[in-house]
């Protein structure tokens, strides 16, 4: 007969399951404000977002998208380096690259269920004027958020644009989306009648009375 350890204690579970799980981001899925169309998922919180200032009015919300040249960029990092000077921080590099591997990276989906326009809009604006490619909901057509046009970007001579932040190159995919304030709403929120009512507030001062 064989006698057990009261003692002991069970073995530890694994802690990079336990790390990954502490650094999962939370995915928000958002629907068209007025007809509940699934329109996008993201792991960033949509209010807490940058906006907009002066000169543009609509005080939309800057949602950053994923894009190639990043996904590449991480990718050369994970190479090796086997030049000298590497060899001798080859520790240090490695625990911070796993530290960082360990955090997920922020991203966003515009679903299929979306409509971007073929053709860009111009709008007036007190400094000028502003090309828009205007988003839809894929079921009523409302519109739900923007992209700027490459022409307010000029490229630079390393071939990056300006303003990479709000920009998009002509050769690329948009690198952010432009919210319009009210236009989406998140699943959880749906049904609060008081949540529903504040984000009305955003827009409903632009309709004329």
């Amino acid at each position: 007969m064989t006698s057990t350890n009261p003692s002991a204690s069970p073995p530890p579970s694994p802690p990079q399951h336990h790390q990954q799980q502490h650094h999962r981001l939370k995915v928000h899925t958002h629907h068209c404000r007025f007809c509940n169309h699934l329109l996008l998922a993201t792991t960033r919180t949509i209010a807490a977002l940058p906006r907009r200032k002066d000169p543009a009015q609509d005080s939309a919300l800057i949602l950053p998208l994923p894009h190639a040249d990043a996904d590449a960029d991480a990718d050369d990092d994970d190479e090796p380096d086997a030049s000298p000077e590497a060899t001798s921080t080859e520790g240090q590099g490695e625990r911070k690259k796993e530290k960082e591997k360990q955090k997920q990276k922020h991203y966003t989906i515009l679903l299929s269920t979306t409509l971007p326009d073929r053709k860009a809009t111009l709008i007036r604006r007190e400094d000028g004027f502003e090309k828009r490619r205007f988003l839809r909901c894929g079921r009523c057509r409302v519109v739900v958020g923007y992209f700027l046009d490459a022409v307010h970007f000029p490229v630079a001579k390393d071939g990056r644009g300006e303003d990479e932040l709000e920009g998009e190159e002509s050769d690329q995919e948009p690198r952010v989306v432009y919210l319009l304030p009210g236009a989406l709403i998140e699943t959880e929120t749906m049904g609060d009648e008081e949540k529903m009512r504040v984000m009305d507030r955003e827009w409903s001062g632009w309709i004329p009375q």
